[in-house]
C-alpha cells in the first residue's frame, strides 16, 4: 500500500498544534449543521480546478468507486457551513483511517489540516489544506478499501464523520462500446477519466490515423505520455500486450511507450521519432503545442495552458515572415524568428479554439490575466485570444486556506 499527503499551495507544516478553543460567531447558514465532502477521484489536477481560475469554479469533481491494482486514488475533503471565531479564523481539522478487505483497520494521519487560519467568506467551500492519495502495492490484497475521514470543528467542538468505500479489482481490458469516439473520449477525458480504456482506444485512434500522419500523432502522444505516467499500472499492461503482438501493433505500441517514457534507459530504442522538446527553452515548432494540448486533454492540468500561452511573449518576433520574404525571396527554409511567429499565431489561436470548448482554458486564461503580467503585450495578445462571450461567475465558490496558526 501507498499513502502519502500533499500540501496544498506549498504548505510548509504537515501538522500543527492544537489551537486554544476561541468563541465562535457562528456559521454561514445558522440552521444547518457542518457539511462535509469526501472525493476519491482520479481528477489528479482537481486543485488546478479551483487554484488557478478567478472565480474558484471548474469542472465537477468526478469521483469512482473501483481501481485497479497499483492505481492511484486522492481523497479529497472539502468542508462547508464551519464555524468561525472572532477574529474570523476557522479551526478545521480530520483524522483520516483505512480499513482493509479481512475488516482490519489503520490510522493513516491524525490531525490533517483541512482549514485553519482566516477565512474571507465564511459562505466558501474550503478545499483542504493537507490531502492524502492511495494506492496498492504488488501483494496488497484486492476487495474492498474503506476510507473514514473524522473532521473536527474546533471553533464550534464538532465533530463529523465521511466514508467511501473502494472495489480494488483485477484489470481485465474492456470492451470499446459500439459508438464508441476515440477522438471525443481523448479531448474529454480529463472530465471522466477512463484509464481502463486506454489501450484498446489506441488501437482504434491508429485504425484511423495512419503512424506515419506527422500532423495528427504531436497531441495523441503527449495524451498518452500524461496517461501513462498518471497511471503507471499501466505501462505492464501495455508491454504485455507487445509479446504476443502482431508487428503492426508492435509498432504502435512501441512508438507511444517510446516516446512516454524517452528519458528512461529501460525504453531506449523503442521509439526512434524525434519529437521536439516541449518543457524547456521558447517554442519552436507548433508541433510543441499540440503536444502540449493532448497533456491537457489527459489531465485537465493548468501547467500545459500556461506553457502554450508562453509562445506569446514571443510577441518580438511578430512581422519576422513580412521581412524574411522582403530579405531572402527565395529562402527554401524559414528563420528561427519566423517560425517563433508562427509558433506564436498558432498558439493564439489554439487557445482561442480550445477556450471556446473547454470552459476551464477559458479560466485558466482568465487567471493568467488577472496576473498583472508587467507584459503588458502578452496580456493583450492573450486578451485577443479568448472569447468573450463565455461570462465567468463573479463569485469564488471555493478557497483554499493557507497555512496559519489560529
Amino acid at each position: 500500500m501507498k499513502l502519502f499527503f500533499a500540501l496544498n499551495l506549498a504548505l510548509a507544516a504537515l501538522f500543527f498544534a492544537s489551537p486554544a478553543h476561541a468563541q465562535a460567531t457562528g456559521r454561514a447558514d445558522p440552521a444547518k449543521p457542518l457539511a462535509i465532502t469526501l472525493v476519491a477521484t482520479t481528477q489528479y489536477a482537481t486543485h488546478d480546478f479551483y487554484a488557478h481560475t478567478t472565480d474558484r469554479v471548474g469542472p465537477d469533481f468526478r469521483g469512482t468507486t473501483r481501481i485497479f491494482p497499483g492505481q492511484r486514488i486522492d481523497l479529497v475533503v472539502l468542508a462547508q457551513n464551519y464555524a468561525l471565531n472572532t477574529a474570523s479564523r476557522a479551526a478545521l481539522v480530520y483524522d483520516l483511517t483505512i480499513t482493509y478487505p479481512g475488516g482490519s483497520s489503520q490510522s493513516a494521519g491524525h490531525d490533517l489540516r483541512l482549514c485553519v487560519g482566516p477565512v474571507p467568506d465564511a459562505g466558501l467551500l474550503a478545499y483542504a489544506s493537507q490531502t492524502a492519495s492511495f494506492s496498492t502495492d504488488p501483494g496488497d490484497p484486492l476487495g474492498t478499501y474503506t476510507f473514514t475521514v473524522t473532521a473536527r470543528d474546533r471553533v464550534a467542538n464538532d465533530t463529523l464523520t465521511k466514508t467511501v468505500t473502494l472495489q480494488v479489482v483485477p484489470y481485465i481490458e474492456p470492451p470499446l462500446p459500439a459508438d464508441f469516439d476515440p477522438v471525443l473520449w481523448m479531448v474529454s477525458y480529463y472530465l471522466n477519466p477512463s484509464p481502463a480504456l486506454a489501450l484498446p482506444a489506441l488501437f482504434k485512434i491508429a485504425a484511423v490515423i495512419p503512424k506515419d500522419n506527422t500532423d495528427a500523432w504531436p497531441p495523441i502522444l503527449g495524451f498518452y505520455e500524461e496517461l501513462l505516467k498518471a497511471n503507471p499500472w499501466l505501462t505492464p499492461v501495455f508491454q504485455a500486450r507487445l509479446k504476443n503482438a502482431s508487428p503492426a501493433d508492435r509498432t504502435l505500441l512501441e512508438f507511444v511507450l517510446g516516446y512516454a517514457w524517452r528519458h528512461d534507459p529501460a525504453f531506449a530504442g523503442q521509439n526512434q521519432a524525434r519529437w521536439p522538446d516541449v518543457d524547456t527553452g521558447d517554442l519552436n515548432d507548433p508541433m510543441q503545442l499540440d503536444v502540449l494540448w493532448g497533456r491537457f486533454f489527459a489531465t485537465g492540468a493548468f501547467a500545459p495552458v500556461e506553457r502554450i500561452s508562453s509562445a506569446l511573449r514571443m510577441h518580438a518576433c511578430l512581422g519576422a515572415l513580412d521581412k524574411f520574404k522582403v530579405a531572402s525571396p527565395h529562402a527554401t527554409a524559414p528563420s528561427p524568428e519566423v517560425m517563433k511567429e508562427l509558433v506564436l499565431k498558432s498558439a493564439q489561436w489554439s487557445l482561442g479554439r480550445n477556450a471556446r470548448v473547454h470552459p476551464l482554458v477559458r479560466r485558466y486564461c482568465a487567471w493568467l490575466l488577472a496576473q498583472k503580467d508587467p507584459d503588458t503585450e502578452f496580456d493583450a495578445l492573450l486578451t485577443t485570444a479568448i472569447p468573450v462571450d463565455a461570462p465567468l461567475s463573479d463569485k469564488p465558490a471555493v478557497f483554499f486556506p493557507r497555512p496559519s496558526s489560529p
